[in-house]
């Protein structure tokens, strides 16, 4: 008993420093505190300045055979995990922030607006997102005409909307339209860097 109640101080104590601002202490234990933290117990906040999210994202996928001769319909991912979510009084980290967190700190952090990579670290981040997607689509594609195992290329649709603030006119809330980005399709392989077909065909 003594040693679950010891357990659960130093646990708490180590949470409090991690959320805490920087300081003597944790600048100091920098390095047992992470290898406790990472990645089981991360916190995405900060106890005395809190972010909270300032836009909605809708991240899509579809997927193709080689050369697009069978392209899948839109698999809203993000739906997924909403769907997930709702109503689960417990819901896991995963169905929470992989995929958002896959986006926003990882694709969109390390690409510009035109999906060239500015980071030594922007390669991993697409093949993440890939692969985030990949796990959810290929249980789905074969009914829509593209076996698992024959997905060769994929290509994302993102729609990202601002969240008005809570007292903003009804008028305001219904202007705000959603901004549509459009990673274009790539192979999937993180071997290949490769845009389209060799021999010229478009995907529909």
């Amino acid at each position: 008993m003594l040693g679950i109640s010891a357990l659960a101080l130093y646990h708490l104590g180590v949470t409090f420093l991690t959320n805490s601002p920087a300081n003597t202490v944790s600048a100091k234990f920098a390095t047992p505190i992470s290898k406790w933290v990472y990645p089981w117990f991360e916190q995405n906040w900060r106890l005395f300045a809190p972010n909270p999210m300032s836009q909605n994202f809708t991240i899509e996928t579809r997927a193709a055979t080689d050369c697009y001769r069978s392209v899948t319909p839109w698999y809203n991912l993000s739906q997924m995990d909403y769907d997930a979510i709702s109503h689960n009084p417990f819901p896991g980290h995963t169905e929470q922030n992989e995929l958002r967190r896959a986006w926003t700190d990882g694709y969109s952090a390390t690409h510009d607006q035109s999906d060239v990579g500015d980071s030594g670290r922007s390669e991993m981040m697409r093949q993440y997102l890939v692969n985030i997607a990949l796990e959810r689509v290929r249980p789905l594609s074969g009914k829509d005409g593209v076996p698992a195992n024959a997905i060769a290329d994929i290509e994302f649709r993102v729609s990202t909307s601002d969240i008005p603030p809570p007292d903003a006119p009804e008028q305001m809330k219904q202007a705000l339209q959603p901004a549509v980005h459009i990673i274009p399709w790539r192979q999937i392989s993180a071997d290949t860097v490769s845009y389209g077909c060799p021999n010229g065909s478009v995907a529909p």
